[in-house]
């Protein structure tokens, strides 16, 4: 029979490690989905300088890798005008008097990775006249027409399509100019092989029209990577896109990204030719601050897609294809096995004393459902005042049931009374109070009045803070947020759980708290054996 429990057990406990083993290395799944940490708190400062009545700054816009939320431009005093007709937006300030002081524009802005690989060849003769601005080419010097010229001939064939001879020109000035921010003009790039951010994107630019692809010069913003640079002043930064399938593709020639642009930039104008002088340090001064936004997400949808595409039982299994009230509940669910495992080491192992069996975990989801300062204050206080309730009932002689109903019902009343008194009260936050903790809090109330008549009020005090303490502990499980997310994504290990629950209910040793409980008795054994080995 031992042998048979051995086995059932180290199948329950090693058959779940197998199966993520065979999910992350077979089917490469990850065990996680993804966090969400690709939302950034954007605030930008601007004030015009010398005495202008109106001034213009750029401002992001929603288009493919940017989501703009909460979006809020200063105005005070001021009218304001968006204009968005274009690939871009502008925002213009206008007063009748000279505006002094500084305006500004924040916004939580979800950045996601632009991605184009495989681009097909593309041989477009004709663009719509909407494009024609992107393929005007920029006054040169005819030196420098000729030295482009040359290099067309050097890199170019000739009869490429046109996903091809962008690809060839990104090549060379991605690899052959090289960076130097004291590089200003296209002309000192052809002749010394290097140039400033902006200078390469200005030559990539120039080329690329010259060979009938519409190019155009993107502002950005590198995001910050660091913590100490989260509140960091931000600079412009530029990269190119192309009309290429009938979509604009990113190209950045600085960075080394062809057809990419990770979600640590973010477009500010698509279109720098139109901002050049509206953001010329000369007229006004600037200031662009980003931090990363306070959020703990996990990217379900996509996880949800990556197991779908598995097309393995997993995937017809996952609970990530349930509807979404029923993945928040078994969110939810699936750590009270975690929590009973903890329950069965505190007192199984350690010898914790507490209330009844589940009681701890259920205190857990009353805080989880209130939060923990407020969920054990208002235990507390409505334990205190309903143990006060039930010696007073004691003295009507009733029974078990009305007794209880009667607590019940004066719960709920000091329960209308808090939320009265907190909606009152501005610094009180409210909190959501439900049906569960009514229950949780009026069985507590009748065991803790119960057990003090029984075993006095010094057992009971220390089997409340056990209980409290193994609530908490569990409590402190649900706030791990990846621990919820890899039992919601893997719940084989459920199996797991019960394996180690059958390990701890074998065990018929002594407890921990009993060591110390029985110290005295272990220190006279130990003088009575040594007293009997120093007898002759």
């Amino acid at each position: 029979m031992r042998k048979i429990i051995a086995i059932i057990t180290t199948l329950l406990i090693c058959l779940p490690f197998g199966m993520l083993f065979y999910k992350s290395q077979v089917l490469k799944l990850s065990l996680l989905p993804e966090m969400v940490d690709d939302v950034w708190n954007v605030h930008m400062t601007a004030k015009p300088k010398g005495e202008q009545t109106s001034f213009s700054f750029p401002i992001p816009k929603p288009g493919p890798g940017i989501k703009i939320s909460d979006e809020r431009i200063r105005s005070k005093h001021f009218e304001i005008f968006i204009d968005s007709n274009s690939d871009s937006a502008l925002a213009t300030w206008t007063s009748k008097e000279p505006i002094k002081q500084k305006v500004s524009y924040s916004a939580r802005i979800d950045l996601q990775p632009l991605s184009y690989k495989d681009i097909p060849k593309d041989f477009t003769e004709t663009y719509p006249r909407g494009l024609n601005r992107y393929l005007k080419i920029p006054d040169l010097i005819p030196e420098d027409l000729a030295a482009i010229a040359h290099l067309e001939s050097a890199i170019l064939e000739g009869n490429e399509d046109k996903t091809s001879v962008i690809r060839k020109i990104y090549y060379y000035v991605e690899e052959e100019i090289q960076r130097n921010t004291s590089i200003k003009t296209i002309h000192e790039t052809l002749n010394t092989g290097k140039g400033s951010p902006l200078i390469k994107a200005r030559l990539f630019n120039v080329m690329a029209r010259r060979q009938k692809v519409p190019s155009r010069i993107v502002v950005m913003i590198k995001m910050p990577e660091r913590k100490k640079q989260q509140h960091a002043k931000l600079r412009f930064t530029f990269a190119n896109e192309v009309f290429l399938n009938n979509k604009w593709i990113p190209i950045d020639t600085n960075r080394g990204f062809f057809g990419q642009r990770p979600d640590r930039f973010m477009v500010i104008h698509r279109n720098y030719e139109e901002i050049e002088k509206l953001i010329s340090k000369k007229r006004l001064s600037y200031a662009i601050q980003a931090e990363r936004a306070r959020i703990n997400k996990f990217n379900k949808a996509e996880f949800k897609k990556e197991v779908i595409r598995s097309d393995s039982i997993f995937s017809r299994l996952s609970l990530y294809r349930l509807p979404l009230p029923l993945q928040t509940m078994f969110t939810t669910i699936l750590l009270i096995p975690v929590g009973t495992l903890v329950l069965s080491i505190a007192r199984n192992i350690i010898g914790i004393p507490t209330f009844g069996i589940f009681t701890p975990i259920l205190l857990t989801l009353f805080f989880k459902e209130t939060s923990l300062g407020f969920g054990a204050l208002f235990f507390f206080i409505v334990v205190l005042v309903g143990i006060g309730e039930r010696y007073v009932l004691d003295k009507f002689y009733l029974l078990a049931v009305p007794r209880l109903s009667i607590i019940l019902t004066l719960v709920i009343m000091m329960m209308i009374g808090w939320s009265l008194f907190s909606t009152d009260i501005s610094f009180i936050s409210q909190q959501h109070l439900a049906f569960f903790p009514i229950v949780i809090v009026t069985t507590n109330i009748e065991r803790l009045s119960i057990m003090i008549t029984e075993e006095g009020l010094w057992s009971t005090i220390k089997t409340l803070i056990g209980t409290l303490a193994i609530a908490i502990m569990g409590y402190l499980l649900y706030s791990i947020h990846s621990l919820e997310m890899f039992m919601f994504t893997n719940p084989e290990l459920l199996l797991t759980v019960i394996g180690l629950l059958i390990l701890i209910g074998k065990y018929k040793g002594y407890r921990l708290s009993e060591f110390l409980r029985f110290r005295d008795l272990v220190r006279q054994k130990k003088k009575m054996e040594s007293k009997s080995n120093d007898l002759p």
